[in-house]
């Protein structure tokens, strides 16, 4: 079972937290982890902060380390790669992605069968593409699965950069998002290559959300983690596509930027070759009719009216005056995602945290720069106040996130540990990599 185990110093009677998961492989049925009282099979107990500072006592013993938020649940364990992408569906399945971005993996995507146990998905046919193949038929390299917000319990949707192992451009036809029929044995729906000459400069497809009321049948927006960074927008109807704010500082990240994780600055490395990271447009939430993104290497985050994105006539020039900037919010971050309750989260690698922001007036409690509580509307930029939702030294570079049936689940990597960002590019990193939930008593963002 899960545990985080106390050690006693001989010499200092100070207490040292071990943090650890022991789990019990238990088994479920061959489509994934859907149960009955007890969700996951392993059903560690959950650990963590029971209140919001947990500390009695801070700044005046090592262990003062503060520990915010609500418990966390280990729902599964990756033990041999870490994750980057993460879904889970309304029969409490868990898909994971593990992206080539430093190299191959035999499955692309998978779904666990247990705590630990894997399987690809939708199957192993479709896992590597072959060089005779189609590219839009089959993955290079996905980078995360996302519920489809209208039709959960049918469709899941997948974001293929198209940028095989070692090269720093997609193939044709294989940067794409592709649809799947999870009531039918996650059978291929359709696949929306993005056009070729939105690839250029190295266009760099990391994240996805979906939003089913927009046009005629939907539109799909997608994070550009190149180092020029962009938005791009696809009608669902037409499979038109339209590439905005590319090479804008609202998409790019800050320059000479220097992160921070557990305690060590972080730099870029080629062997003894410093440089610096350039990661750009990275997570992707939608939430009270805007888009919502971050850029990866800054502690910056922005929104824009999700319309504007679906205007293929607006101009470069409006599209990039509609871009609202409500201030950094404190940490580099990694993953976004959204509930029902105007509430977007933001995966706060810096501070081994999750952070929040609440979006909705009729949703605040306190006053802000003299706005009292409650209220219609929208929060007004100038008074988001970006909240912590959980800290534990558990959350070691959370990733991608989702919300579902009260909870917000997360998969974790280490990110910061591996190879491209340690000197002499050492792999630091210690599986397993796990993914969690904690509750937030909501539900996925439609």
């Amino acid at each position: 079972m899960s545990c985080a185990v106390s050690l006693r110093s001989s010499k200092a009677d100070k207490t040292v937290m071990l943090i650890g998961l022991l789990f019990i492989g238990g088994f479920a049925s061959a489509q994934g982890l859907a149960g009955t009282e007890c969700p996951f099979p392993a059903c560690p107990p959950f650990q963590g902060a029971q209140s919001a500072y947990s500390n009695e006592s801070i700044g005046i013993a090592p262990e003062s380390f503060s520990i915010i938020g609500p418990p966390l649940q280990a729902v599964h364990a990756s033990v041999e790669r870490a994750p980057t992408g993460f879904a889970v569906d309304p029969s409490l399945n868990i898909y994971l992605t593990y992206p080539r971005n430093t190299g191959p993996t035999p499955s692309n995507v998978v779904i666990a069968t247990n705590f630990t146990g894997e399987k690809p998905w939708p199957n192993a046919e479709i896992q590597n593409c072959t060089a005779t193949q189609n590219a839009s038929t089959c993955f290079i390299n996905v980078q995360n699965v996302v519920l489809d917000p209208s039709d959960p319990h049918h469709i899941m949707w997948v974001v293929d950069s198209g940028i095989p192992v070692g090269s720093m451009n997609a193939i044709p036809n294989g940067a794409k998002i592709m649809s799947f029929n999870l009531s039918d044995n996650g059978s291929l729906i359709k696949s929306y290559p993005i056009p070729s000459p939105l690839l250029l400069d190295g266009m760099n497809a990391n994240d996805l959300r979906i939003n089913n009321t927009l046009g005629s049948a939907g539109f799909a927006f997608i994070t550009d983690e190149s180092q020029y960074g962009s938005l791009i927008a696809i009608d669902l109807s037409t499979g038109a596509a339209v590439r905005r704010l590319f090479n804008t500082s609202v998409v790019k990240a800050d320059s000479g930027y220097v992160g921070s994780y557990n305690g060590q600055p972080v730099y870029t490395w080629n062997g003894t070759r410093k440089s610096f990271t350039h990661t750009g447009a990275d997570g992707i939430a939608l939430q009270s009719g805007n888009l919502y993104w971050g850029v990866l290497a800054s502690r910056r985050f922005y929104y824009i009216p999700q319309e504007i994105l679906t205007n293929f006539s607006a101009s470069d020039q409006e599209v990039l005056d509609a871009v609202v900037f409500p201030g950094d919010l404190g940490s580099e971050q990694a993953g976004f995602t959204a509930d029902d309750k105007g509430v977007v989260y933001m995966t706060a690698s810096e501070q081994n945290a999750i952070y929040q922001v609440q979006t909705q007036r009729r949703y605040v409690t306190e006053e802000v720069n003299g706005t009292p509580a409650g209220g219609e509307g929208l929060v007004e930029p100038d008074n988001y106040e970006v909240k912590t939702l959980v800290r534990s030294g558990l959350i070691q570079h959370a990733d991608s996130a989702a919300v579902w049936n009260g909870y917000l689940y997360f998969c974790t990597n280490q990110l910061e540990l591996s190879p491209t960002f340690q000197y002499k590019n050492v792999d630091k990193r210690k599986g397993p990599w796990y993914s969690y939930r904690l509750w937030i008593g909501a539900g996925q963002a439609v």
